[in-house]
């Protein structure tokens, strides 16, 4: 299997250092793990396609985002509304997951009208194995094994 890469949009700092600690374990090959703070500094990592796609060659685009909902300047539906402009216009096709503390029903239900969202993952009520559970069936369709 290629090893993947990873875009983290998460304003907790402890959040994002446990998601990485944890997405290590999973020993799914990683080859980068990018970390934005909020969702407009995400939106720029995808506004500047080109410096990134000759900064990071065999990273970049992420195949994953891993977005959290509560953030400060744009949250993560906010982003998603953003993103999916930005997305039909360049040739990158990342699996969103949510990754928010959230249960709230309308949280989920917001999340179906976003077809790039793949999954749901709740802070703190996840494992190792449940978090590369989440990861597995996507590898198959983007990577070799």
């Amino acid at each position: 299997m290629n090893p993947i890469s990873i875009l983290i949009v998460d304003d907790s700092e402890d959040d994002r250092y446990i998601l990485i600690r944890q997405l290590r374990q999973t020993q799914i090959p990683i080859s980068e793990i990018f970390e934005c703070t909020e969702g407009v500094s995400a939106l720029n990592f995808f506004v500047n396609y080109k410096e990134n796609m000759a900064k990071y060659p065999d990273a970049y685009p992420p195949n994953f985002i891993f977005l959290d909902i509560n953030m400060p300047l744009m949250d993560g539906f906010e982003f998603l509304t953003e993103f999916k402009k930005l997305k039909a216009d360049c040739n990158f096709d990342p699996i969103v997951i949510m990754f928010s503390s959230s249960e709230r029903q309308e949280d989920l239900d917001r999340v179906k009208v976003h077809p790039v969202v793949k999954a749901y993952i709740v802070k703190g009520r996840y494992d190792v194995a449940q978090l590369k559970n989440q990861l597995k069936p996507f590898l198959g369709a983007h990577f070799n094994s």
